[in-house]
């Protein structure tokens, strides 16, 4: 099938993409090239593993656990995340991580990170996250609650900063048909950033492209979101995003809310499945 599968971040909120991808995997529907970025990119690993329901236990069962996400964390490391546990004793002993089924699966996914040199959008394929899912924790590391991640002599952060709805790198790329999965509703679209000018300007005053960038995030997402329902209505994009506002923030904790946005998720992709298999077939 040469259909890309856009998958954007949002922290908690990529619960939605975790409903959306389960019923994609259990309907057999695999695209052999993803693009996401942050919560995105996380959760396109069990997707690609094909294993169902491992990122809905992500958030319902792990989210709120201190060694996950924590403003503890925050304090005591300088990352809100605990990427040592998600990656290490998560990944590896409490919820196993298929790592022979997703390297030697022929789908292939490019995790979008920002460098913070040029506050432009790097990405990185499935060949390099065998250096520790080091692409991974870059383009899920948040300005201000992460720490910077060197990586191959490139400093980078989150890369919902330049590229949150990457589809038109993946038209840049060749893919002239994308599925594209958001993590907000249709009406939403960004305002300016609530985090003062000072503060970043302090905080990353070493990197003023990356604040550059920063400043200019809603502008990007927004012209990035417009594209997504462009493409739609010229039939080169099948955009599924959530039936209802989502309402939890980036860090939600709440197992409850998570698995209502999960089972959202879960429903807006079964209601769309009959136009999302017309929409591969003419493809």
């Amino acid at each position: 099938m040469s259909v890309s599968l856009i998958l954007e971040g949002g922290g908690t909120r990529g619960a939605y993409t975790a409903g959306v991808l389960d019923v994609l995997s259990e309907n057999n529907i695999f695209c052999q090239t993803i693009y996401g970025v942050s919560a995105g990119a996380c959760n396109a690993l069990s997707y690609i593993s094909k294993q169902n329901g491992r990122n809905k236990k992500i958030f319902t069962e792990y989210a709120c656990d201190k060694r996950y996400m924590s403003f503890g964390s925050l304090l005591k490391t300088g990352s809100i995340f605990g990427f040592k546990f998600m990656f290490g004793e998560l990944a590896d002993e409490l919820l196993p991580f298929d790592y022979g089924e997703f390297f030697k699966s022929s789908m292939n996914i490019f995790a979008g990170a920002t460098d913070c040199e040029t506050g432009k959008a790097v990405f990185y394929d499935k060949r390099d996250m065998e250096d520790d899912f080091k692409p991974l924790i870059a383009s899920s590391s948040l300005p201000m609650v992460t720490n910077i991640v060197d990586f191959r002599g490139k400093y980078l952060l989150d890369g919902g900063i330049v590229a949150p709805i990457p589809i038109d790198y993946a038209i840049k790329d060749g893919f002239t048909k994308n599925i594209v999965v958001l993590t907000r509703e249709k009406l939403y679209f960004k305002t300016k950033s609530d985090v003062p000018q000072f503060a970043l300007k302090m905080k990353y005053r070493k990197y003023p492209e990356l604040v550059r960038a920063m400043l200019n995030r809603a502008d990007v997402y927004n012209r990035e979101k417009m594209l997504c329902y462009s493409e739609q209505e010229n039939g080169n994009a099948f955009v599924i995003e959530p039936s209802q506002p989502v309402t939890i923030g980036r860090y939600c904790t709440k197992p409850d809310l998570l698995e209502e946005v999960y089972n959202m998720g879960v429903e807006d992709c079964k209601n769309k499945l009959a136009d999302l298999r017309r929409f591969i077939a003419l493809n």
